[in-house]
């Protein structure tokens, strides 16, 4: 059995790790010792210690937490490690090329939706998403792509902590919309938004499923709407389909079982 203690300190730093976002990337003692309901001076020690790791860092002007330079490259071996970007990658080349814009890789976890990958078009204007970057999954098509093949429950649970958030004009807000969408999503197989994160821009987005058809990952495009239009938008549709059914085949090679 493991050290109840240990479990308890690998609990706080996933705690703690978990607060850093794009939407707020710098804490204060205070401010993380109220969002965690922690008194100041536990958590001061405990900070202080992966500070010394590298896994947090503390300003020297404002006094501030921040993450450390020990994540990143964590996070590049990680994933350098994934078995599915290595394969989505040579695929994600081939269609930015065909398409002129910026391909995305993306999974879910613990309730959010996570860029794992990315491969930007040479246009000057595009969209800015990072990778390791967190999103809703109620808003753009890679995340809709995700959420509408969870299970029912933990659909209801993603609602219920939290929320609906407006992010841009047409983000899904209520509940029965939601649904209603992620019923179509799964109907026709893929998933469009038009400026539900962010102004002026657009996505589609597939499934990647794995050999017992489980979905694993969403691969999708994503662009500014001034290169947006109908007729673009189903070629790109087919495009990502073809692009997921590929990424699946690859990644399953080898991976099913043989049976007798």
């Amino acid at each position: 059995m493991a050290d109840s203690s240990a479990v308890k300190t690998i609990d706080r730093l996933v705690q703690v790790l978990d607060c850093f976002s794009s939407e707020q990337p710098i804490w204060s003692l205070g401010e993380l010792s109220e969002h965690l309901h922690l008194p100041k001076s536990t958590l001061h020690r405990f900070l202080v210690g992966l500070e010394i790791h590298g896994i947090l860092r503390r300003s020297s002007e404002d006094k501030k937490w921040r993450l450390g330079y020990r994540l990143f490259i964590w996070g590049s071996m990680a994933a350098e490690s994934t078995g599915l970007r290595h394969v989505a990658r040579p695929v994600m080349h081939e269609l930015v090329a065909a398409t002129g814009e910026t391909a995305i890789l993306t999974v879910y976890h613990s309730r959010e939706v996570i860029c794992i990958d990315k491969v930007e078009t040479s246009h000057h204007v595009r969209l800015s998403l990072e990778v390791g970057a967190r999103s809703a999954c109620h808003a753009g098509a890679s995340s809709k792509a995700l959420m509408a093949y969870l299970p029912q429950d933990e659909i209801q649970a993603i609602i219920r902590e939290k929320g609906l958030p407006k992010l841009c004009a047409n983000t899904f807000t209520d509940p029965e919309q939601l649904e209603i969408e992620l019923a179509r999503i799964r109907e026709q197989g893929y998933a469009v938004s038009l400026e539900e994160t962010d102004p002026d821009a657009w996505g589609v987005a597939t499934p990647i499923r794995d050999w017992e058809g489980q979905v694993v990952a969403a691969i999708g495009l994503a662009g500014p709407t001034l290169r947006y239009n109908e007729g673009k938008l189903q070629q790109y549709v087919s495009l990502c389909c073809r692009a997921a059914q590929k990424i699946s085949t690859l990644l399953n090679v080898g991976s099913k079982p043989e049976h007798d």
